[in-house]
């Protein structure tokens, strides 16, 4: 009997379905997978199902994006990614135009922004990706404002160490939704920007910068990655895997740096570079992934970090 797929199996061939002309054989295939009972861990089941719910997403066809997003979230249940799920699955519903059912759902998730740190992750997302970030910046300004009333009541200890940080990621995400909108700062943006006046833990190489500096310096693959693939997929994993309230500040290499870094020791007529600009991160699901490979975030990198 072959062995089950894993999740790098499993990521391959949503890969191999963006770059095909029909995707629909992969999709069969992922959900294939699961009905033959062919993965290699169970828990598996609703990764698979969400990869296919995405490639369905990609064909426009809403009733199987749905049903696919739908069993993906049954499978979920009980795990850490169930709210998450649940998530995706209401952000389809809003884009293929079941809005109540939608909107339903995300208010039975509304609750979890004060008890769950990726709560102002995932809630928010599915309202700004269909248009709804005035909802999400109120709901976020609701949930900051019954945070900061827990966190007082709370006191000391792991509970109330739990809690603050519950409120510093709603405070952060509160901040890019209203930076998003275009209003004007409050006290509470203002502290949530400093976080992002720190120096960068990662310089990202776009792809062809990143050849040139491997050929050049062959060394830098044990901090960089052997290949750009491990590059990006390093950095996404380590941005999934942060606190949302401390994300690694990243960096995206410039020309003039990578000239810098290549240039010889000892030649001073190469000018200090200016710094690259920040990695804007998470991107929409929907959005060109941040590597700059034309793929959106969701069928790229985004499931690099699981693996």
């Amino acid at each position: 009997m072959a062995p089950g797929l894993t999740e790098d199996d499993l990521t391959e061939l949503s890969s191999e379905a963006i770059g095909s002309d029909d995707p629909r054989p992969y999709i069969d295939r992922l959900v294939a997978a699961v009905d033959e009972d062919r993965l290699a861990e169970p828990d598996l089941a609703s990764y698979a199902l969400g990869l296919a719910a995405d490639l369905a997403e990609g064909l426009h066809d809403g009733d199987l994006a749905l049903s696919l997003s739908e069993r993906s979230g049954t499978a979920a249940r009980g795990s850490r990614d169930e709210n998450w799920t649940r998530a995706r699955h209401a952000e389809l519903l809003l884009r293929f135009g079941r809005e109540d059912e939608g909107m339903q759902e995300l208010h039975t998730l509304r609750p979890q922004l004060t008890r769950d740190e990726m709560a102002s992750i995932y809630v928010t997302e599915a309202l700004t990706e269909n248009g709804r970030a005035e909802v999400a910046e109120e709901w976020l300004s609701s949930a900051l404002a019954t945070a900061a009333e827990i966190v007082e009541r709370a006191g000391s200890g792991p509970e109330a160490d739990e809690a603050r940080e519950i409120e510093s990621a709603l405070a952060v995400r509160r901040f890019h939704v209203r930076r998003d909108l275009g209003l004007p700062y409050d006290e509470v943006d203002r502290i949530a920007e400093q976080l992002d006046d720190e120096g960068p833990d990662y310089i990202f190489w776009p792809q062809a910068a990143f050849d040139r500096l491997l050929q050049a310096q062959p060394e830098a693959a044990e901090e960089l990655g052997a290949t750009w693939d491990e590059h990006r997929a390093m950095i996404e994993r380590d941005l999934q895997e942060s606190d949302p309230t401390d994300l690694p500040l990243v960096e995206v290499g410039t020309p003039d740096l990578l000239a810098a870094l290549l240039a010889d020791d000892a030649d001073d007529s190469v000018a200090a570079p200016e710094p690259g600009f920040e990695l804007e991160w998470p991107p929409g699901r929907n959005d060109p992934c941040w590597c700059g490979s034309g793929a959106k975030y969701k069928k790229c990198c985004l499931p690099r970090g699981r693996a």
